[in-house]
């Protein structure tokens, strides 16, 4: 539940606000004629910093899918050069089409990097798309024109939007099914064609005018570029195995801090043992599970892994006492709740009685805390140190309690 609600007021919020931004830009007419000269111009920048981007962090899917606007916005920019005459009206069928098409087959295929076989197989795919694309704007005949047109429903939809049933539906699949498989992911850039796509549809289904279609390219290609931005810090500050800061952020909060905090330091007892004994598995997962009940540790208290089995607390601006009694309290809980581990051999189908008497076995589980206080004159890296020291001393007093310095 926490990370659904951190998901949904930080990066889905940040979509939702820019794709809203620029809807009231068109609706209250923010932004005067002149000024799209600067948006067509910023559009292309941006589309060209984003599949730069794309290419540097290896990833397929943005890459191609971000050529479908890009592909589109030269079409409108260059309507003599690539045709003989662009068709306005083979455009506002063919645009919608194919970029709905396109990010469904795009989107369906696994990530798996851009330089590989597989990432020259979904380029390939998105280019073929593309030029079926420039194809049916090229040769837009009345025939398909009429067969796009044509009702699918008793109710015609075209009162709700521009295009016609047969294209507002295909793109209403497509962004249902990247929207559903969008949610097995936290990767941001597995999010981000969802409201990429939503940007772009919104001027081909409902506004359908040049201009504004390029300011949501324009907010498509800061999607992009602000999911491969997420993703690029989490890759530098996030703990892989505990998702929690690691010690990168938490050396970059040291540049930050006052002049009044408190350092704590958490070893987990006996590791090894579950390490030598049980696996690196279930060794993984006790991390896990003691870097989940630090995170919820009170008083303003924030956690970080700091390496291997060590984990960091740093309270800002706190006092001593409450520092304690948060730290006490996340100690007891974790104690009190031990690790369970289940019998990999048990039966898929047993009775509670037989999985309580054969296959749970619940390990002790406790950590150590050293505790230091910041002081005149000493950096994070002093108090650290003297936290570490206190955490020696805690081990040495037979473990599972906390000593402060």
């Amino acid at each position: 539940m926490q990370r659904l609600r951190e998901t949904l007021f930080t990066f889905y919020a940040l979509c939702l606000g820019m794709i809203l931004l620029a809807f009231a830009a068109i609706k209250f007419t923010l932004i005067p004629a002149y000024a799209y000269y600067f948006v067509w111009q910023s559009t292309f920048i941006f589309l060209l910093i984003a599949i730069g981007l794309s290419v540097y962090f290896n990833k397929s899917k943005l890459f191609v899918l971000l050529l479908f606007p890009l592909f589109f916005m030269l079409c409108l920019a260059f309507p003599t050069t690539l045709f003989t005459k662009l068709s306005v009206t083979a455009f506002w069928h063919i645009a919608p089409l194919i970029t709905a098409l396109g990010y469904f087959l795009i989107y369906a295929l696994q990530e798996r990097g851009l330089f590989s076989s597989f990432g020259a197989l979904r380029t390939s795919i998105g280019l073929v798309i593309l030029l079926i694309g420039y194809m049916g704007l090229k040769y837009f005949s009345p025939s398909l024109q009429q067969a796009l047109d044509t009702p699918i429903l008793h109710v015609s939809l075209q009162g709700i939007s521009k295009a016609s049933d047969f294209i507002l539906i295909i793109a209403l699949i497509s962004l249902f099914f990247i929207f559903l498989i969008s949610l097995l992911f936290e990767a941001q850039s597995q999010k981000a064609p969802f409201w990429m796509l939503m940007a772009q549809m919104i001027p081909l289904l409902f506004l359908q005018e040049s201009n504004h279609f390029i300011l949501f390219c324009l907010v498509a290609s800061l999607i992009a570029i602000a999911a491969l931005a997420h993703d690029a810090y989490r890759m530098a500050y996030i703990d892989t195995l505990t998702a929690i800061p690691a010690r990168r952020a938490l050396e970059e909060r040291f540049l930050r801090l006052g002049s009044n905090y408190v350092i704590a330091m958490v070893d987990i007892d006996f590791f090894k043992k579950f390490n030598d004994t049980f696996g690196h598995d279930i060794g993984d997962d006790v991390l896990k599970l003691v870097a989940k009940e630090l995170s919820h540790v009170k008083n303003g208290g924030k956690a970080y892994r700091y390496g291997g089995e060590e984990f960091t607390i740093l309270f800002s601006g706190k006092k001593k006492e409450e520092c304690i009694m948060a730290l006490e309290e996340v100690r007891e809980r974790i104690f009190r709740r031990g690790f369970v581990i289940r019998d990999k051999n048990r039966p898929e189908k047993a009775t509670k009685e037989i999985q309580k008497a054969t296959t749970v076995k619940k390990e002790r589980l406790s950590v150590s805390i050293g505790v230091a206080l910041s002081a005149k004159g000493k950096t994070p890296q002093d108090v650290i140190k003297r936290a570490d020291d206190a955490l020696y001393k805690a081990k040495e007093s037979g473990r599972n309690c906390l000593i402060c310095l």
